[in-house]
């Protein structure tokens, strides 16, 4: 999502599509798929051509020098700080099953890396050295391209697998511009993404319901913040579940969803006093309810303004940390798996040949007074949309300024979409503990934080206008490695 400083906004769908051989049924067989690995979870990736759109229209340099930096981090090595040892921890034995990914990822293909240590990819410098060459046209129709289609043929040493993605795949791929959706809260204007992602509309959504209480009176941190906030989201996801999908496949009831006088309808249906399930919305045309909600993402935000007062929210992802542990052989990526992100056959989320999965991302602005106060997104699955919207509520409710709203305690309450226990994930541990007995007498069932005072998930990151001081600040979620960075 780009924000010019003339305030024009312009958004950049680079989503990943479904290849023609998906089918609604393409799952039901077993197979790595069921761990979310494998050549089948991949869909064709979208992130060179949305870079080069992006570019295009608003960057400054080409498309070459932009990789330049890139490729040598590729050659000289990167530091491998404590989140990535971490993941490699977690996915050893997924990335073992695909050995040109393991030995990237893996010490001698055996053991995951220390944090400290250097992590150096050859291979992908050349994959940068070949594009820089001649240009992206080689990763959606040349060399690169070759090398990816010869992988899906090959794929099957993995019992189950299979590779479907075929080469007219690639060269058909396009990057959409979408109308972003915009909603208002508390003297705010709110951008965010337009669907085949969620996080734009269930965020509005949220903020509309959020509007009709007093959420800045009930106090920071008391039990009807946290309960109107965990209320609001079951709502909101009831209607992702049955409505939201890619547009181009489905008529997708944007504007009502996002619209005041439908936040108005449904805001009676909360309780102070009570934990609740919600029904959907009934716009027609609805199918059976998928409440796809996978916590899982290796997704990347970043959050950028500049000088001029251009601001940028751009988050892009791979899906789960190292995606499907695909790497085709002779190149120096993992390939993601995006298409688990699909729901079951007969919802609006069904996989279709050359769809895009709903997902869950949500880079958004919110301005006041003509300004970028808060640019944001995150990584971390289905908890990036609570991720962003607490982060709003902390900025617009709490006056907190972006480092404060990014450090405040999280909740999340997506797990109880369909009824009792009405799990609610809460850092606990930055909560007294009357509230938390407080939300537990309304129904809420508090699932505890005990490693931590922080969750994994989300991790946001954040950058704004400071109205005070004139000042652009930027701060990175303390819940992961440091990340704000500023030049000047």
């Amino acid at each position: 999502m780009y924000r010019g400083a003339d305030g024009k906004v312009d958004t950049i769908d680079f989503r990943e599509t479904a290849p023609a051989k998906m089918e609604p049924d393409t799952f039901e067989e077993p197979g790595p798929h069921d761990t979310f690995t494998g050549h089948l979870t991949v869909g064709v990736p979208g992130i060179l051509r949305g870079a080069e759109e992006a570019l295009e229209r608003y960057g400054t340099i080409s498309m070459r020098r932009a990789m330049g930096p890139a490729q040598r981090l590729a050659e000289e090595g990167i530091e491998v700080l404590p989140s990535l040892s971490a993941a490699m921890t977690t996915n050893a034995e997924r990335l073992k099953l695909y050995p040109p990914a393991a030995r990237i990822y893996l010490k001698n293909s055996t053991t995951p890396y220390a944090p400290g240590d250097t992590l150096r990819n050859p291979r992908l410098a050349r994959d940068f050295e070949i594009m820089r060459e001649h240009g992206i046209k080689a990763f959606y129709q040349g060399r690169i391209a070759n090398r990816i289609i010869e992988d899906m043929r090959e794929a099957g040493d993995v019992p189950g697998d299979r590779g479907i993605m075929q080469r007219r795949d690639l060269v058909r791929y396009e990057a959409p511009r979408r109308r972003p959706v915009r909603g208002t809260y508390n003297g705010h204007r709110i951008i965010g993404m337009p669907p085949p992602t969620s996080g734009g509309i269930a965020t509005i959504q949220m903020l509309n319901l959020l509007e009709g209480f007093d959420i800045s009176g009930a106090g920071q941190s008391s039990a009807d913040h946290l309960h109107y906030v965990a209320e609001s989201e079951k709502l909101a996801f009831a209607d992702r579940a049955e409505y939201v999908a890619d547009p181009d496949f489905e008529d997708v009831p944007t504007e009502e969803l996002i619209s005041k006088d439908y936040a108005d309808e449904r805001r009676p249906e909360i309780e102070q006093d009570q934990a609740k399930a919600y029904e959907p919305g009934d716009f027609g045309g609805g199918g059976m309810a998928d409440n796809v909600v996978n916590p899982n993402g290796h997704t990347t935000h970043i959050s950028v303004i500049d000088r001029k007062g251009n601001s940028v929210a751009l988050t892009c992802t791979i899906e789960q940390e190292f995606g499907s542990a695909v790497v085709a052989k002779g190149t120096g990526f993992l390939l993601n798996n995006e298409m688990t992100d699909f729901g079951d056959p007969g919802t609006a989320n069904e996989p279709e040949p050359f769809k895009r999965p709903r997902s869950s991302m949500s880079p958004t602005i919110v301005v006041r007074r003509g300004e970028p106060v808060l640019i944001t997104g995150g990584a971390g699955g289905v908890r990036i949309i609570m991720g962003v919207l607490n982060a709003i509520v902390g900025v617009v409710d709490f006056d907190l300024n972006i480092g404060q709203a990014l450090d405040a305690e999280r909740v999340e309450a997506a797990g109880g979409v369909t009824g009792p226990p009405f799990p609610l994930e809460l850092e606990d541990g930055r909560v007294d503990e009357d509230v938390e007995v407080e939300l537990g007498a309304r129904g809420h069932t508090i699932t505890p934080n005990n490693e931590s005072e922080y969750l994994i998930r989300p991790r946001m990151n954040a950058t704004g206008v400071d109205l005070d001081t004139g000042k652009n600040l930027g701060v990175s979620d303390p819940r992961t490695d440091d990340g704000a960075r500023a030049q000047k």
